[in-house]
């Protein structure tokens, strides 16, 4: 899938999706957006993202429906999203440097635990490095 990054209203419907057990419907989802966002969304609304989503493959509709809706599953996941939106903005504003962008998360004063964690990634990917 070519990197896409999703605009937030999509990305907190993905969110939702992810965090249900798949198959969801949209009006499982609309019901959660609610909740979090505590903002109605219209019915048609919903499903105009939900067809955008599938357009640009993050959603496959299923062929089996609940009743009368219809049943969406993510083609993706949290974690590969995620992986590709990282490595998007890694390119984009620190030139793929991972150095730069520790050093720009490192402005603010790291706790020992935020150090220690660091350290272990550290040394995991050493690791990997050298097999």
């Amino acid at each position: 899938m070519k990197s896409q990054r999703l605009p937030d209203t999509e990305f907190a419907i993905m969110e939702i999706i992810w965090d249900l057990p798949a198959p969801v419907t949209i009006g499982q989802v609309r019901e959660k957006l609610t909740a979090r966002t505590q903002k109605e969304y219209k019915m048609q609304s919903l499903v105009t993202l939900f067809g955008r989503l599938a357009e640009r493959g993050f959603l496959r509709a299923d062929e089996e429906k609940r009743g009368r809706e219809h049943l969406f599953r993510a083609l993706i996941s949290r974690e590969e999203y995620l992986q590709m939106e990282t490595e998007s903005f890694l390119a984009r504003y620190h030139r793929s440097s991972v150095p730069s962008l520790i050093a720009a998360l490192t402005r603010e004063k790291l706790s020992a635990s935020d150090l220690d964690e660091l350290s272990e990634f550290i040394a995991k990917a050493r690791e990997q490095a050298e097999k």
